[in-house]
C-alpha cells in the first residue's frame, strides 16, 4: 500500500498510519505543497505493546512489521483497514498473549466545521485477554520531535520578501566534527540563540541557525527545530520556539482510558532504543525530567482478567497557529477554537465515544447501502481529499488543486469534487464562492483560480493567498453559475438562499459573459479542464458547448429566483438556440455520435498544439483510407455538464435525447480499454498523443451517471464505473492518493499502460458522487420544500440521501400482499445528521401523506407504504 487514511482534523494538517504500522506524509507543522515547508518523514514515530502474564513471562513489540531503527523488535504481521476518517490495525503475532486492535481517528462531523477542525488524532488500543489467567497490558506511542530525518532546513526554501526581492541568505554557525545528529541537536539546545539546525552525514557538519528555516526533503541530511518537553499527570508536551513562526507552537501526547484503574506514564529520551528498553522492562516509564529530548512517549497500562476487554487511548494533539503563505502570516482558524495542544488533545480524548459515533453515522448510509462495495469504499475514502484544504484565521476556507499543482481553488476542479463539500461543510463552499465572485472581471468572466500557480512563470508576488488569475475557460464561469444553483436549490436554510440572491448581479454579469464568448450561440476557442488535449485550438467542442447550455439553464432559474424575468427569457432563448447549434455543428450523423470538435482551427497555435497537430498528421498517414480518416474524434467525457444537469433535476441539455443515448453508447464502443475510458479517440493513431490515450478518472463514473439517467441497464452502468474506480482501489491499491490520469496503451517511455500517469491526490474521480443521485433519482428543491426520488433499482434497496448539512438514507422493503390482489412497499427516510422540513416527499409516485410540513431531525425517521 502506497497510501492510507490521512488522520487529522479538517484543515489542521494530517499524517498517514500505513499498513505496516509506519507513519508518513506529515503536514501538521503547517506544510503546504507550495511556499512553506513540505512533507516530512519522522521515521521513529511508532506505537508499542507490552504484555505480561500472571505466570511471569512478558513480551513487547513495536507495532510495525519493519521498524526503521533496527534495534527495535517488530511484530510478525498487521492487518490494515481504512475508512475515512478512521484507520484500523489488527495485530497478528503468535508471541503476544493478547488480542489487540488499534483504531486511529480524528473528528469528522457532518455540518459542524468547528468540531471537525480539531487538531488531534486518537489512537485507541482495544485489548482483550483470551487466557484463563490475568495479564498486564500496556499501549504506548512515541513521537521523535527532536530529529527530522531526510530533511534539510535551508535558505533555498525561503520565499522572497514583500517586494518580491530575494531574501538575504541566513548566516549559520558551523560546528565541525560533530559525530551524529543527536550531538547536533544537543548543540542547538545548548546555544541560547539557536532555533534550528542541519546535520550532514557526508562531512559530519552541524550548522545551527538563529531562526527557523523552511524544510525540504534531502537524503543523508538531518534537521530539527528547538523544542523542549514538559509533563503533567495526563500529558507530555513539546514546546517549539520561537512561537511566532509557522513552525512554532506545541504538540502533546495525552493518555486516557475508560478503566479508572489504568496507570498512565510518560518517557523522554534522546535514544529511542533506551526509551524502548525502559518501556519493555515493565510496560511503563518512570517520572521524566523536563527538558530537551529527541523522543517523547506516552503509555497506558491496564489489568485484564480472563476474557476481559479494556481500552487505552493516546491522543496526539498539536497547536501550530501561525500558518504562513510565502512569508505572510495568515494563521489557522483553529487558533479561535483551541489555545494549546493539551486543550485539543483533551477535547478529543474526552469526547472519543462521541467521535466514534459520529464516524459511524457518517459511514453507515454507505456501508449498509445496497450500492456495490467498490463504490461504497471509494466514496467514503474520497473524503480524505479534504487533506488539501486550509482554513485561515480570518475565516477563509481554501484548497489546493492537488499536491503537485499549486493552484488555489480553480473553479472547474473544485466543481468536480464539490458534492461532499457542499453536503458536509456548506460554509466552506460559500467561502470559496464569495472569493470567486470578488474575482470577477469587468466583462463578467470569473477567473479560473483564486491564485494560479500550476504553470511556469507564475510570479510569487503579491504575497497573499487570494490573487486571482488564470485562463478564459468554458467550465469556469459556467461552473460558478452552477455552484450557485446547487447551493440555492439544495440548501435548507434561508441564509444561503438569501446570499445567492444577493450575488445575483455577479451571476447575471457572468451569464452575459458566457453569451458574449459565443459565435452562433456556442462558445468558441476556450480552454477546458481537459486542457492538455488542446481542444481550445478548435472553433467548437461538444464539452464546451454542453457547459454553455448548462450555464444558460442554471442562469435562467436563478434569474427567476431573483425576479429578473426578462433576463430569464434571454437565457432561455440562448439555451434553445445553443441546442440547435450543437446539433448543427457537432452531431455526426454518419458515426451516430457528437464529434469532440469541429475541424476549424482557432488563431495561432501554441507549441503544444503544434505537437498535437503533428501527432494527428502522423496518425492520418498510418490510417489513410480507414474509418479513422473519415469520421470525427469522440471524447469520452463530452457530456460531463449533463451529469451536473441531471443531479440538479434540469433534464436533458440536448434537443434530442435519443442522440445523447447513441453518443453514450458510442463512447463505450470506441473509447473503452482494460483500465477505463480513454479520453479521446479517433483523432490520432494509438499510442499517439499520450494525454488523449489515457484514462482521465472522471469519464467512467460520469458515463455511469448518464447511462442510469437514460434508463440503461443499471448493472452495465455500474460495471463501467467499476472498471476505473475498482482498478484503482484493488489493483493500484492506492485509494487515498488517487491520480488524475491512468496511462492507457502507453509505452514504457510514457509511464506504462495502466499505471498512475499524472497528478497526485486529485479529485477527478469524485464526480462518482453523482452516481448516488443517479441511483436514487434524488431531486431536491428545498426552496419549495420538495424532496422526490425516482430510484433506478427495484426494492429492496438502501441508498444514501444527501443535502447540505443533512445526511441520511432511503430504504425500500417489499412485503407480501396485505390483500390477495396486491403486495406493498414500505419506504423509510431516516436522518443521521441535520434536519429538513418538507412539504412534499415522493418516491416513484408514492407520496408520503404529509398534512402539515414534515420536520425530520437527526436520529429520526419516517415510514410510509404504497401498494405495488
Amino acid at each position: 500500500m502506497r497510501s492510507s487514511v490521512p488522520l487529522g482534523g479538517i484543515s489542521t494538517g494530517s499524517f498517514e498510519l500505513r499498513a505496516d504500522g509506519s507513519f508518513h506524509e506529515w503536514t501538521i507543522f503547517n506544510q503546504y505543497p507550495a511556499g512553506p515547508p513540505k512533507f516530512q518523514t519522522l521515521d521513529n514515530t511508532f506505537m508499542g505493546l507490552y504484555v505480561k502474564r500472571a505466570s511471569g513471562s512478558s513480551a513487547s513489540y513495536v507495532l510495525q512489521t519493519s521498524p526503521s531503527d533496527g534495534r527495535l523488535p517488530g511484530v510478525q504481521s498487521l492487518m490494515y483497514q481504512g475508512a475515512h476518517p478512521m484507520s484500523k490495525l489488527v495485530v497478528m503475532d503468535s508471541r503476544l498473549p493478547v488480542t489487540a486492535t488499534i483504531y486511529a481517528y480524528s473528528r469528522y462531523k457532518v455540518g459542524d466545521m468547528n468540531t471537525s477542525a480539531t487538531p488531534a488524532v486518537a489512537f485507541t488500543a482495544v485489548l482483550e485477554n483470551p487466557l484463563n489467567e490475568n495479564i498486564t497490558a500496556s499501549f504506548m506511542f512515541n513521537f521523535p520531535h527532536g530529529i527530522e530525518p531526510h530533511t534539510q532546513r535551508s535558505f533555498e526554501q525561503m520565499p522572497p520578501n514583500k517586494e518580491g526581492q530575494e531574501t538575504t541568505p541566513p548566516v549559520g554557525k558551523v560546528l565541525e566534527g560533530v559525530v551524529d545528529p543527536v550531538t547536533c541537536f544537543e548543540a542547538c539546545n545548548a546555544d541560547p540563540v539557536c532555533s534550528c539546525w542541519n546535520y550532514a552525514t557526508s562531512n559530519q557538519a552541524c550548522i545551527i541557525y538563529p531562526y527557523v528555516l523552511l524544510n525540504g526533503y534531502m537524503e543523508g541530511v538531518y534537521a530539527g527545530v528547538k523544542g523542549s518537553w514538559h509533563t503533567n499527570n495526563q500529558c507530555t508536551t513539546m514546546d517549539r520556539v520561537p512561537t511566532s513562526t509557522s513552525a512554532g507552537g506545541n504538540l502533546s501526547l495525552c493518555a486516557f482510558s475508560s478503566d479508572t484503574t489504568a496507570k498512565l506514564s510518560f518517557g523522554l529520551n534522546n535514544d529511542v532504543a533506551s526509551l524502548w528498553k525502559e518501556f519493555s522492562s515493565s510496560g511503563s516509564f518512570g517520572i521524566p525530567k523536563d527538558g530537551y529530548f529527541v523522543n517523547g512517549a506516552a503509555a497506558g497500562t491496564v489489568e485484564l482478567g480472563p476474557g476481559e476487554t479494556k481500552e487505552v487511548t493516546i491522543v496526539l494533539g498539536w497547536y501550530f497557529p501561525n500558518r504562513d503563505f510565502l512569508g505572510l502570516q495568515e494563521g489557522n482558524f483553529y487558533d479561535h477554537l483551541f489555545k494549546s495542544s493539551v486543550e485539543s488533545a483533551e477535547k478529543l480524548g474526552s469526547s472519543r465515544v462521541e467521535a466514534v459515533s459520529d464516524i459511524a453515522k457518517l459511514q453507515e448510509p454507505f456501508y449498509t447501502s445496497t450500492m456495490p462495495t467498490y463504490l461504497q469504499d471509494m466514496l467514503i475514502n474520497s473524503l480524505s481529499h479534504v487533506r488539501s484544504a486550509f482554513w485561515l484565521r480570518d475565516g477563509r476556507w481554501r484548497q489546493w488543486e492537488s499536491f503537485d499543482c499549486v493552484d488555489i481553488d480553480s473553479v472547474h476542479n473544485d466543481g468536480e469534487r464539490d458534492i461532499p463539500y457542499i453536503m458536509h461543510f456548506t460554509n466552506a463552499v460559500i467561502s470559496k464562492v464569495e472569493g470567486w465572485a470578488k474575482s470577477q472581471l469587468s466583462d463578467g468572466m470569473i477567473q479560473e483560480a483564486l491564485r494560479p500557480g500550476c504553470f511556469p512563470g507564475i510570479p510569487l508576488v503579491p504575497q497573499k493567498v487570494d490573487a486571482p488569475g488564470g485562463r478564459a475557460m468554458s467550465d469556469v464561469t459556467s461552473m460558478f453559475i452552477t455552484y450557485l444553483l446547487e447551493l440555492y436549490t439544495w440548501s435548507n436554510d434561508s441564509y444561503t438562499r438569501n446570499l445567492i440572491k444577493e450575488l445575483w448581479p455577479v451571476t447575471k454579469l457572468a451569464a452575459q459573459w458566457q453569451m458574449n464568448v459565443t459565435i452562433d450561440y456556442l462558445p468558441t476557442c476556450l480552454v477546458c479542464t481537459y486542457d492538455i488535449l488542446d481542444l481550445d485550438q478548435y472553433k467548437f467542442t461538444t464539452f464546451n458547448s454542453a457547459f454553455h447550455l448548462l450555464a444558460m439553464k442554471a442562469a435562467e432559474l436563478l434569474a427567476y429566483a431573483a425576479g429578473d424575468n426578462e433576463f430569464a427569457a434571454t437565457c432561455h432563448e440562448a439555451f434553445v438556440k445553443g441546442q440547435v447549434a450543437l446539433d448543427q455543428y457537432l452531431w455526426n450523423e454518419t458515426a451516430q455520435y457528437y464529434n469532440a470538435y469541429t475541424p476549424e482551427y482557432c488563431g495561432q497555435a501554441s507549441a503544444r498544439q503544434i505537437k498535437s497537430r503533428k501527432w494527428f498528421m502522423e496518425g492520418q498517414k498510418e490510417k489513410v483510407g480507414t474509418e479513422l480518416n473519415t469520421t470525427g474524434a469522440i471524447m469520452a467525457d463530452s457530456f460531463y455538464a449533463q451529469v451536473l444537469a441531471y443531479s440538479l433535476g434540469l433534464g436533458t441539455l440536448v434537443q434530442n435525447e435519443t442522440r445523447l443515448r447513441m453518443h453514450v453508447k458510442a463512447e463505450l464502443k470506441y473509447n473503452d480499454s482494460p483500465w477505463g475510458l480513454l479520453a479521446l479517440t479517433r483523432r490520432d493513431a494509438i499510442p499517439g498523443n499520450p494525454y488523449e490515450n489515457a484514462v482521465w478518472l472522471m469519464a467512467n463514473p460520469d458515463w455511469a451517471v448518464l447511462a442510469l439517467n437514460l434508463q440503461e441497464d443499471p448493472e452495465l452502468a455500474l460495471s463501467v464505473a467499476q472498471k476505473a474506480l475498482d482498478y484503482w482501489r484493488s489493483v493500484v491499491n492506492d485509494q487515498w492518493n488517487v491520480a488524475g490520469l491512468i496511462g492507457g496503451y502507453h509505452t514504457p517511455e510514457d509511464g506504462g499502460s495502466g499505471q498512475p500517469y499524472m497528478t497526485s491526490h486529485y479529485g477527478f474521480f469524485m464526480t462518482a458522487w453523482h452516481i448516488v443521485f443517479a441511483l436514487s433519482g434524488q431531486n431536491a428543491n428545498m426552496t419549495e420544500g420538495s424532496l422526490t426520488f425516482a430510484p433506478k433499482v427495484s426494492p429492496p434497496f438502501l441508498l444514501p440521501v444527501m443535502l447540505p448539512g443533512v445526511w441520511g438514507y432511503l430504504e425500500a422493503q417489499e412485503f407480501a400482499p396485505k390483500r390477495p390482489d396486491a403486495g406493498y412497499v414500505q419506504y423509510t427516510l431516516g436522518l443521521n445528521f441535520g434536519s429538513v422540513t418538507l412539504k412534499q416527499l415522493n418516491i416513484s409516485g408514492c407520496a408520503n401523506p404529509i398534512v402539515e410540513p414534515l420536520t425530520l431531525r437527526a436520529d429520526e425517521l419516517v415510514k410510509w407504504e404504497c401498494s405495488l
